[in-house]
């Protein structure tokens, strides 16, 4: 499964397990509940849509993954989701391999990167947005 893959791979990244608590805080949505487990990046496919040819399906999705970078509201929270949106970017950005998972990924776009703020649960948020072209 593409998630999972990418995920393993993001574990992967020194550059982003040295900025998430405990060095293993990616997974799917939602966020936890309890603060101990900020920063974090949480992900969500927001589309996947297979390619097709005349003859039915061409073997290869192409899928949208939000990966959403969290860090609690103190001095530096926004920094540091912005820092872990970062190195997600550069992680993903133009990937192209076989995943943990045995996935293959043709090839990786980040097509957005945008930063909020919740002011309900005071969180820096900073999503990076992936299109994947993949097979299983």
């Amino acid at each position: 499964m593409l998630t999972n893959g990418i995920a393993a791979h993001l574990l992967t990244q020194s550059s982003i397990t040295s900025l998430v608590s405990g060095g293993t805080a990616i997974q799917p949505a939602p966020a936890p509940v309890d603060l101990s487990g900020y920063p974090c990046i949480t992900y969500k496919m927001v589309s996947d849509v297979p390619d097709y040819t005349l003859t039915g399906t061409a073997g290869l999705s192409a899928s949208r993954i939000v990966f959403d970078c969290l860090a609690p509201y103190n001095p530096g929270g926004y920094l540091v989701a912005r820092n872990i949106a970062l190195a997600v970017k550069a992680a993903l950005s133009g990937y192209q391999g076989t995943l943990p998972d045995g996935t293959k990924v043709y090839f990786a776009e980040v097509v957005n990167v945008t930063d909020n703020f919740d002011n309900e649960t005071l969180l820096s948020r900073s999503s990076v947005h992936v299109l994947f072209t993949y097979s299983d």
